[in-house]
């Protein structure tokens, strides 16, 4: 098969297959070396009348392939340090509540016992020094730093759990995110440990599952592993769904196998999907969700926690999916290319 570029020269399917290998050495990214091929030949389609030595397309096209890798470096450096700076921020957010909780442990705790915890392990004082400061020997101290670790435990693991910190088993219980769905209520998680799968959903939403992961996969295992915080989890799928569903190929998340992304239509809504034929292993990502998962999307939700993703509507050839505020009149357009669902802004 041969393209051409406005009749100027012939473009056969081994110039493209090496444009393709061109992008990719420039990009180090392989699996987005066939989007940056495309989006060269369509810059050079629109500026063919730049060229005025035919002789030289192939030097031609390597220089804007050249810049096209480069503006795409930029755009994934700029969107990586956003989704750093976004990490930093879930950290101090997580330090907060663990200092929320750990105060709410303590001021449970009789003062005695609350006192002699605070001077040994935040003070950093030894058992003779604390028990000159509170009147006591060492031998009370080491009993009530014993008893007040004891409580101690109890009462962060009791606490620790309504919060949703906890890695809950075979029962659904609430978390303190709000259903990106209706943004009115939190949603519930459910860790099944077989056949091993992490299901977020909202009480009050249809369809009722939001979020699953079979954790028979080692994929997922290891993309949430060691994360026990349904906020992390959801934040961690967010990222990876943003990257993966970006078009082109893929690597199976089960076999490693090549894989198509394609959209999708189901009676549950309508988005991207990619199913192995070798393992058949199946992931998808609705267009809300996709929306959600955007580098502002993300954003939008750390601003407003109470967001919901309006149903999409379509403009001309754009699906539009709407974030809004339910506490406020902020809101967020994420627009879609028709029929692709790739993101258009």
């Amino acid at each position: 098969m041969t393209t051409l570029l406005h009749d100027q020269f012939p473009w056969t399917d081994d110039h493209r297959r090496r444009l393709v290998g061109f992008c990719a050495s420039v990009s180090g990214d392989r699996a987005a070396a066939e989007d940056l091929a495309q989006e060269t030949l369509l810059e050079a389609w629109r500026n063919v009348h730049k060229l005025h030595d035919p002789a030289g397309a192939d030097r031609w096209l390597a220089a804007i392939a050249r810049n096209v890798c480069k503006r795409w470096l930029r755009r994934r450096t700029q969107e990586s340090e956003l989704v750093d700076e976004h990490a930093a921020i879930e950290l101090e957010l997580e330090n907060a509540e663990l200092a929320d909780l750990l105060d709410r442990a303590l001021a449970l705790l009789p003062p005695g016992t609350r006192d002699a915890l605070v001077h040994r392990y935040v003070n950093d004082l030894p058992h003779a020094e604390i028990g000159a400061l509170l009147g006591v020997s060492e031998d009370a101290v080491s009993m009530r730093l014993t008893r007040g670790k004891l409580v101690l435990r109890r009462l962060l693991r009791e606490d620790a759990a309504a919060y949703g910190w906890l890695e809950p088993r075979d029962q659904w219980r609430e978390t303190r995110v709000w259903c990106a769905g209706c943004g009115r209520r939190r949603l519930i998680v459910l860790v099944e440990q077989a056949p091993g799968v992490v299901r977020f959903r909202c009480p009050g939403c249809e369809p009722s599952i939001s979020t699953e992961l079979r954790l028979a996969n080692p994929f997922f295992v290891q993309l949430v592993g060691g994360l026990v915080r349904p906020a992390a989890i959801l934040t961690r799928v967010a990222q990876w769904s943003r990257q993966y569903f970006s078009g082109g190929a893929r690597p199976c998340t089960r076999c490693g196998r090549e894989v198509r992304i394609e959209p999708f239509t189901a009676a549950w809504g309508r988005g991207l999907a990619a199913e192995c034929g070798a393992c058949g292993e199946e992931v998808a990502s609705t267009v809300r969700g996709l929306a959600l998962a955007t580098t502002e999307g993300r954003h939008f939700q750390r601003e407003h926690p109470r967001t919901r993703a309006l149903p999409e509507r379509e403009e001309g050839d754009a699906v539009v999916v709407r974030l809004e505020d339910v506490a406020s009149s902020a809101s967020l357009d994420v627009r879609f290319a028709r029929g692709t669902y790739r993101l258009l802004g």
